[in-house]
């Protein structure tokens, strides 16, 4: 009865569907048939059109047929070139929107394999969206979409702080911690290394967001994470050389023992993340943020930080020879023991920042700001001190020489606290000197 009475109510509409049609088809028949008497016109005008009639009123009969003969197969030529070309664009337009289906197919079928419970079949469908992307430019951002979303999903979550009502006094029995994995699951590897080999495009892509996810160990080499959201992040022992995070966002991420040589971090936000034993060699963090970073032990030998931030930063016993760190903010850093020799610190500020034991020899320093920094036992020989500001520093047994001074404005009061070793007979075999506590004449010291 219901049925019967759907039927009743749908009938109109039925009706009026296949009017449309039928009036559809009609349409195309009349123009069907306009254009092909349109080109029947065109080809019996063709000679008034592409003859020149008054040469063909005085040429001979004969002439004149073979004329008009001509000019009508060019124009038949002319009509037929344009059907084929007609056709080519019918067939290409065809070809687009079978390539677009079938991607889109492609795109659902990998999208259902994601959601299997199989780790192959997962890894399956994360290899045939990284094909769709390369194949199908308009499911490009899509694809990452998705890429990351699996990932989120997939991936523990990491969190530094634990909050006050999940913490156990008593925990009870039989119930363990759970320790989060040393690496990514295969097929979480494969979404990462899916979105770091993606294509280039010159549309704006969305961003990879990864940030507050356990990712330690993870295999991100040669790849694009530009503009990418690490924040918060566990990337401990992962492996980064040559990928480019221009713009990245790494800020309190826990990045220990990375490796992130000959890598491209300018612009990136590091602020406050853990980069304890972490490789920078090579790489380049121009205008970097690293405000606050723990950097202690790491290796940022040759690497680029013009005009860098790296304010109340971490860099006791770093190995930062060669580094470039010209114009860049060190204000209250800490660099205790750490190896500065060679280093580029053209018009750096270190504007209260604790140096004791660094090792700045042959280092470049011209305009240097050294205002209020503790530089106690710190080895300064070979330097260039052109321009170089010592305000109110503490140069209490720090190694220079005599010509030193004559490049920069040193008070007696730091004059009479440095070693200037030029004036100290040191015994070749004598390395290192102990020095003696307390004001000492160095010009009647005796070493041995």
């Amino acid at each position: 009865m219901w049925s019967a009475a759907r039927t009743r109510a749908t009938a109109p509409f039925r009706a009026i569907r296949t009017y449309v049609a039928g009036s559809r088809k009609i349409q195309l028949s009349l123009a069907g048939s306009a254009l092909v008497a349109l080109y029947a016109i065109i080809i019996w005008k063709a000679p008034e059109f592409l003859v020149n009639q008054d040469l063909l009123k005085r040429a001979a009969v004969e002439q004149q047929l073979t004329a008009e003969h001509n000019s009508r197969l060019v124009a038949i030529s002319i009509g037929g070139a344009l059907v084929v070309l007609a056709g080519l664009l019918y067939t290409a337009r065809n070809y687009q929107l079978a390539s677009r289906g079938q991607a889109t197919e492609r795109f659902t079928k990998a999208l259902e394999r994601l959601g299997s419970e199989e780790l192959y079949v997962r890894i399956g469908g994360v290899l045939a969206l990284e094909r769709i992307m390369r194949d199908s430019p308009e499911h490009h951002a899509d694809v990452i979409q998705v890429l990351v979303a699996f990932i989120r999903d997939q991936a523990p979550r990491h969190s530094v702080h634990i909050q006050a009502h999940e913490q156990w006094i008593h925990p009870p029995i039989g119930m363990e911690p759970v320790e989060p994995p040393a690496e990514p699951t295969p097929d979480v590897q494969a979404a990462l290394t899916a979105l770091l080999q993606r294509p280039p495009t010159t549309k704006q892509e969305p961003q990879i967001d990864l940030s507050h996810l356990h990712l330690r160990g993870a295999m991100l080499s040669s790849g694009r994470l530009d503009g990418a959201n690490l924040r918060g992040a566990n990337l401990r022992n992962s492996t980064m050389r040559s990928t480019r995070l221009t713009y990245a966002n790494l800020s309190e991420a826990q990045l220990e023992d990375t490796d992130f040589s000959s890598g491209h971090l300018d612009f990136a936000n590091i602020s406050g993340a853990q980069l304890r034993n972490a490789d920078l060699a090579h790489s380049t963090l121009r205008s970097a943020n690293l405000e606050g970073t723990h950097l202690e032990g790491a290796k940022l030998f040759n690497a680029r930080l013009q005009s860098s931030r790296l304010v109340g930063a971490h860099l006791q016993h770093g190995d930062l020879a060669s580094v470039d760190l010209q114009d860049a903010q060190l204000w209250g850093a800490q660099l205790q023991h750490a190896n500065l020799v060679d280093a580029q610190l053209q018009r750096a500020q270190f504007f209260g920042a604790q140096m004791q034991h660094a090792s700045i020899r042959r280092a470049h320093l011209q305009g240097t700001k050294f205002d209020q920094v503790n530089l106690r036992d710190s080895d300064l020989r070979d330097s260039s001190l052109s321009g170089v500001t010592f305000d109110r520093a503490d140069l209490t047994y720090a190694w220079m020489t005599t010509k030193q001074t004559e490049e920069t404005n040193l008070s007696p009061e730091q004059i009479h606290q440095a070693v200037f070793i030029d004036k100290i007979d040191i015994p070749p075999a004598t390395t290192p000197v102990r020095l003696p506590e307390g004001n000492v004449d160095w010009k009647e010291y005796d070493p041995t």
